[in-house]
């Protein structure tokens, strides 16, 4: 719980400045373990040169010596001075010093053939060890057997034992084994100093590797995770502002071809889109509310027209009955009656007019309805654009997990193998400390790169809960353009009751006003004639009867456009409240 708190509080920047400094470190820790490797890879060279010249050169050495107790017992033999018994000691002597000087002599050029040493060259005579052993073993031999005769003559005397000739070969075969020990020194010091300057030349060429290494890496990751944070930082302030409302955002002029500038891409297209929606949402919103407000005040004027009339009618319908109970009111009932058609007439053009301007806002505002489905069914569209994208984002987020996953295995087998090779070098005793120390080594790198993978799986378990988040983001976004779309749904159905009703206000306006131009010509005829004053008044009372529930109708319709107008208006305020939280100017 406590790492996964101290992951959650590092940032995403810190988080991919640590990915590149790992997989550095420990590049830099395995080119250290090298450089240390190859040292001791030359240390053991020169020890193992060291062993090979000094056993060459003692077994040289020992052969001299052999020489010198050979020629030794050579001179005690020849000196006269012996008995028989210390004749025979010294005549075994000789025998075996001269085998010894052999026997040595063979053992180091055996040595130094298995080295591949035979055909080095002496500094001055520019001879090899192998014309230097073949030289020594001609004199040597050409000693032997001059020795040999002259002891098995029985030669005495000074003369003997400091023979010039004799002694002339003796020191030509002791010359060859000096320049073999020269050549070993020689090419011992020589071999040493080239292996010294090669492992000085490696360690620069590592490290000039390891600079070269480290300041590409660190160039080329600044480089990506400053691009990358500034995509993130982008992408952030600009949902951030959408959240707030804030629409009002330019967006880039140019584009990464990668996945984030797709993902920069979509979000300003996403913006653009719902910017025009919301611009095309509060137009007509606000066409809607001026067309509601001017038929609720149409609605009303025709109602109190209506009132007005009922009024008029029941006075004219009064004015009838006075009529036919008295003649002498008849003028002045045919007076006020002609005064009250005029009434009616004027106030069935104003209904007629208002009438036809509350159909035409009617029909306008049923259009822009229709427009602003479609914009929020486009705005569905480029969600589930956006969806798709964060779709393919979770495929390559699982793409890098299974990377990861890999590479885990790979470490645990590597893990594996370092134990076994431990175990091997462990069985193997002495000579399996250094493999067992490069199994060890390997198996702490192993155990890094399991660490590595564990936080590259963590970072990917990241990305996929804030991958998720945008998902559940995009829904709820979805969820409440659909609900938009319902609630247009709402207000066009409304639209068509109004529309309806309006053109039914219409076909009576147009029927109150042929009424009220029947009433006009019987008033005119009434004037005309008094004689048919019983019939007029009785004509005009059913014709007044008739204008009556006509107005009674169109007063209910009335009532019921009302009705609509102030549902109309509730939904156009309750749209215009929800897009008033965003701004795009």
């Amino acid at each position: 719980m406590g790492e996964l708190a101290v992951a959650q509080l590092l940032s995403v920047r810190l988080r991919l400045i640590l990915l590149l400094l790992i997989p550095s470190l420990m590049y830099v820790f395995t080119s250290v373990y090298m450089l240390q490797m190859n040292h001791s890879t030359a240390e053991s060279l020169t020890s193992s040169l060291y062993e090979t010249s000094d056993r060459s050169t003692s077994l040289i050495l020992n052969a001299d010596r052999d020489m010198y107790q050979a020629l030794t017992a050579y001179q005690l033999l020849v000196s006269g001075t012996l008995n028989a018994e210390e004749k025979a000691a010294q005549l075994k002597a000789l025998q075996e010093n001269i085998e010894q000087t052999n026997t040595r002599v063979g053992q180091a050029v055996a040595i130094l053939k298995e080295k591949q040493l035979l055909q080095t060259a002496h500094a001055e005579t520019n001879t090899t060890i192998k014309q230097n052993a073949a030289d020594f073993q001609v004199s040597f031999d050409q000693w032997v057997k001059g020795a040999t005769s002259v002891v098995q003559s029985g030669a005495v005397g000074k003369g003997v034992v400091n023979d010039p000739k004799l002694m002339d070969v003796f020191e030509k075969g002791r010359a060859p084994l000096n320049r073999i020990g020269e050549i070993l020194d020689a090419d011992a010091h020589r071999s040493i100093t080239d292996v010294e300057a090669k492992n000085r030349q490696s360690a620069r060429g590592v490290y000039i590797g390891v600079a070269i290494v480290l300041i590409s890496l660190l160039l080329l990751g600044g480089i990506v995770i400053r691009k990358i944070m500034q995509t993130v930082r982008r992408i952030l302030d600009v949902t951030g502002k959408i959240a707030a409302g804030d629409l009002c955002i330019q967006p880039q002029q140019t584009y990464a071809r990668d996945e984030f500038g797709k993902i920069a891409q979509a979000i300003d297209l996403m913006l653009n889109n719902m910017k025009s929606l919301i611009g095309t949402i509060a137009q007509h919103t606000q066409y809607v509310h001026d067309a509601s407000n001017d038929l609720s005040d149409s609605s009303k004027e025709s109602a109190r027209a209506a009132e007005h009339v009922a009024l008029n009618i029941q006075e004219m319908a009064q004015e009838v009955e006075v009529q036919a109970r008295s003649s002498e009111e008849t003028s002045r009932a045919i007076e006020e009656m002609a005064i009250g058609i005029q009434r009616v007439a004027e106030n069935a053009s104003i209904m007629s007019d208002h009438s036809t301007h509350t159909s035409e806002h009617a029909g306008l505002g049923h259009t822009m309805l229709v427009k602003l489905q479609e914009q929020i069914v486009h705005m569905l569209n480029a969600v589930e654009q956006l969806s798709g994208t964060v779709q393919s984002l979770t495929r390559k987020s699982d793409q890098i997990g299974e990377i990861a996953s890999s590479i885990t295995s790979f470490a645990n087998q590597t893990n594996i193998l370092s134990l076994n090779a431990s175990i091997e070098a462990a069985r193997a005793g002495e000579h399996g400390k250094g493999f067992s120390v490069v199994a060890n080594e390997i198996r702490k790198l192993a155990s890094q790169s399991l660490a590595s993978a564990d936080t590259i799986n963590q970072l990917i378990d990241e990305t996929r809960v804030e991958i998720a988040s945008v998902s559940t983001s995009m829904a709820q976004t979805r969820q409440e353009a659909s609900e938009g779309s319902r609630l247009m749904a709402e207000v066009n159905q409304s639209f068509d009751t109004i529309h309806s009703s309006v053109t039914q206000i219409v076909t009576q306006i147009h029927e109150t006003s042929a009424i009220t131009q029947q009433m006009s010509a019987s008033s005119e005829e009434i004037s005309a004639t008094m004689d048919h004053a019983a019939a007029s008044s009785s004509q005009m009372m059913t014709k007044s009867q008739a204008v009556a529930a006509a107005t009674e109708e169109q007063l209910a319709m009335m009532e019921n456009i009302a009705a609509a107008s102030e549902q109309l208006r509730t939904v156009v305020d309750a749209l215009t409240g929800a897009v008033a939280v965003f701004k795009i100017k």
